[in-house]
């Protein structure tokens, strides 16, 4: 678009120059039936979509509606690919699970959006990066995660990890003694300990400010990322008042988690340099410190592949941990307090989910990886309910790298594609009677089944790098909770609506819940 502007600036400089006015005439009446008919040709062959007007586009139809909302009722008129005009960029919605695995599968999909917010980042970690950074950091980080025993095998070093978390909350639970607590602060704790002990081998201990500090950064980071959406496509937005006092917010929040990090990997850079026998790696931190010290010396070889191309490898693994931690962190714990939830909403699954628990787990015992395959309505569960609230309602935004050509439409190269999660999650003809939550959907031969149409993870190369990690977290947590534990709303509360707080994800409102040991396990 910036270069059309140009091209047009120089040839009315030019034309300007022209001696006769009729010729000067002649020429401008040409420029801009030119013009008037190159934008026609380029909306013709857009999607179709709504009218929007200069500058803003449909920003200010919006009327405070979620935008998941406002694009699930544009689809319902103008169907599985529209486009809209968001301020300055154009934006394609596809609301279609089979354009989403064709097109999301392709090389030119993996672009990401260049606005104000994304640009605090800096184009690093593996949320935001592109091009060989982004492959060769996924890629990196796919192989060390294997190794560290993030799998959804039985018997890993990992699933020893997150078992120090849960014996840690099952105390804590009875401890509570059948009193309110606020399950979203209680399960925080374990679920960011799981995350922490996978980077850089640390825990948050009980009452543990640090831990305080981190949780109401990222919380609070995803509520003020919501609060100025509209500034990602209009820049001028986050010029008016009070604006500039969330960026600034933002900023300190990314500074404080940033170099709480940053202050673990000096710390164990002295740590490593004092060893006179080199450890295998304990963590992903220790696989990045491995990887810097072997390009060191492939250097000198000229033998360099470089997993950190044109950035700082410290800052790269700093901005990894923060995406790690606050996406990781705040999907995960989100889905486990949807799901209790929905067990409160559905005490009938609940019922069922704890009948397959007894007769596959004795009492008393702990569920494990070892029982996942014998506990297809427990992952159906948790899939159903990452379904049924759309967590992620719009995914995470991508940018096409190339023109597409979807039908009879063009999507020029660097359109926002935004896919329609939640219109695909509650599609009738891929999920009969979707505004029911039956588990039973992911069930197939009495066995768990992951359709090809479950989209939340994403799908293709952008597909989100921590779903078997998530998987593993989900499971252990809540089987182990369900076998052991019942819960219930305090005494004259109500369950939390469907509707929750929108940021970056979809969150239930601030509730409590009574937990007591259930008597068979006593």
């Amino acid at each position: 678009m910036l270069s059309n502007f140009l091209s047009y600036f120089f040839l009315v400089i030019a034309i300007n120059y022209l001696s006769s006015d009729i010729v000067r005439i002649f020429m401008y009446s040409t420029l801009m039936f030119w013009i008037i008919f190159k934008n026609v040709k380029y909306y013709k062959n857009l999607p179709p979509g709504p009218w929007g007007i200069p500058l803003l586009g449909i920003l200010p139809f919006l009327n405070r509606r979620p935008p998941h909302v406002v694009y699930v009722n544009m689809s319902k008129q103008y169907g599985d690919v529209f486009s809209v005009q968001m301020g300055s960029n154009l934006t394609v919605c596809i609301g279609s699970t089979i354009l989403m695995k064709e097109f999301f599968s392709r090389n030119d999909s993996t672009g990401r959006p260049h606005t104000p917010l994304n640009n605090l980042l800096g184009g690093l970690g593996v949320i935001t990066s592109e091009g060989d950074l982004w492959k060769r950091q996924r890629q990196f980080l796919h192989e060390k995660f294997r190794a560290l025993g993030v799998k959804l095998w039985p018997n890993t070093r990992f699933e020893k990890e997150i078992f120090v978390e849960i014996e840690e909350l099952m105390a804590e639970l009875d401890g509570s003694k059948g009193k309110a607590v606020n399950p979203t602060s209680l399960f925080g704790r374990h679920i960011h300990n799981v995350i922490t002990q996978l980077m850089m081998s640390f825990r948050f201990t009980a009452n543990d400010e640090a831990f305080t500090m981190f949780n109401e950064r990222v919380s609070r980071g995803m509520r003020l990322f919501g609060l100025v959406l509209i500034g990602e496509h209009v820049k001028a937005y986050l010029k008016l008042p009070g604006k500039q006092v969330i960026i600034n917010e933002i900023k300190r929040n990314l500074s404080d988690l940033s170099q709480f990090h940053r202050d673990h990997i000096v710390e164990r850079m002295k740590e490593r340099a004092s060893l006179t026998i080199p450890k295998e790696p304990q963590d992903l931190l220790d696989h990045y410190l491995d990887k810097i010290e072997a390009e060191k010396k492939a250097l000198d070889k000229n033998e360099k592949k470089n997993i950190f191309p044109g950035v700082q490898p410290e800052n790269q693994i700093v901005q990894v941990m923060n995406d790690l931690f606050s996406a990781g962190m705040e999907t995960s714990l989100s889905t486990l307090m949807w799901t209790f939830i929905m067990m409160l909403r559905n005490p009938e699954v609940a019922d069922k989910a704890r009948s397959e628990l007894k007769k596959v787990v004795p009492p008393g015992e702990m569920v494990t990886m070892a029982h996942r395959l014998e506990l297809p309505y427990i992952e159906a569960v948790l899939l159903e309910t990452m379904r049924y609230v759309s967590i992620v309602p719009l995914g995470t935004t991508h940018v096409n790298t190339a023109d597409w050509k979807i039908g009879k439409y063009i999507v020029p190269a660097g359109t926002h594609i935004i896919p329609l999660i939640n219109k695909m999650n509650m599609d009738p003809d891929i999920y009969p009677e979707p505004e029911l939550f039956k588990p039973e959907r992911f069930i197939k031969g009495d066995k768990f089944t992951v359709t090809d149409t479950f989209m939340q993870f994403g799908i293709g190369q952008r597909m989100c790098i921590g779903n078997l990690l998530a998987r593993m977290e989900l499971f252990l947590f809540f089987s182990n909770v369900m076998h052991n534990f019942e819960f219930r709303m305090p005494e004259g509360e109500e369950i939390p609506p469907l509707e929750g707080i929108l940021g970056a994800t979809h969150a239930p409102v601030p509730f409590q819940l009574c937990f007591t040991r259930l008597q068979s396990t006593m």
